[in-house]
């Protein structure tokens, strides 16, 4: 629910009231307060979404291409890193100690990670793309996807340090190796999920893929230097979108090689 203001973008969440204020949600003291707005209005939840994913590209992006970063579509939150830092750890203690590392994957803050990838990464690229003022290269016969085997797979990750090669975000792999994680332990609803909104933050943010530079629906390739390990939230963010379009630059090969202390997380 809004009345056309950030500050009056209502929800429910576990039975208490929160209102949308800039860039993040805190506590509303009373939901008539919100009703007794005389611009009040009742939408969807869908809808308040997609105000609430724009208010925060508009906050964290704006709409002038000059002030965007050109090596990803948004950065990821900063504060993600103290999350995936207790990732990270639970790694560590996983074999030797189960419960431990699941209490620490308990800690994370998965719903604020699913409610930047849905309700902004994925809108980013659509975001650029309408207001960079680049027309996107003309579609054209796109190239046989083929199927990259598993070791290919890993070889790209192990070339980009187990990091996303546009924003360096650290990953933790396939799904097989979040499948393994989440049975070592005993956390299945770390892979459980069919659609974004049931599927589990860290997944949705740090489980790795592989993203075609120049999409295949424009001439790219397979090959080998237009390949580069994505997070979903870049790779699915950038969608069929052109660099050009997006005003990006081509990520560099194994760029974060030099972050040697910042390896990626590997399940």
């Amino acid at each position: 629910m809004y009345c056309g203001r950030p500050t009056c973008v209502y929800r429910c969440i576990r039975g208490k009231f929160e209102r949308y204020v800039e860039d993040g949600w805190e506590i509303s003291d009373r939901y008539e307060r919100a009703v007794q707005d005389p611009e009040f209005v009742e939408i969807t939840k869908e809808e308040a979404d997609v105000y609430v994913g724009q208010q925060r590209l508009r906050i964290k992006l704006g709409t002038d291409p000059a002030k965007w970063p050109t090596h990803c579509l948004i950065q990821y939150p900063k504060e993600f890193d103290a999350q995936i830092d207790l990732v990270a750890r639970a790694l560590d203690v996983a074999v030797d100690n189960p419960s431990l590392a699941r209490e620490l994957v308990l800690k994370v803050d998965s719903e604020s990670m699913k409610r930047w990838y849905i309700d902004v990464a994925l809108r980013s690229g659509d975001w650029r793309a309408e207001h960079s003022g680049i027309r996107g290269v003309e579609e054209k016969s796109a190239t046989p996807r083929g199927t990259m085997s598993k070791n290919q797979l890993d070889e790209l990750f192990e070339l980009d340090n187990w990091r996303c090669g546009y924003c360096g975000i650290r990953i933790g792999g396939r799904r097989e190796h979040f499948e393994k994680f989440a049975e070592s332990i005993d956390l299945p609803e770390l892979v459980a999920g069919n659609t974004d909104e049931t599927r589990h933050g860290i997944r949705l943010i740090l489980q790795a893929s592989h993203d075609h530079i120049q999409p295949l629906n424009q001439g790219g390739s397979n090959n080998q230097d237009n390949l580069v390990t994505s997070c979903w939230p870049c790779q699915f963010g950038k969608g069929d979108n052109s660099l050009d379009s997006l005003a990006m630059e081509k990520p560099s090969c194994g760029k974060w090689e030099l972050y040697e202390s910042w390896n990626g997380l590997r399940f």
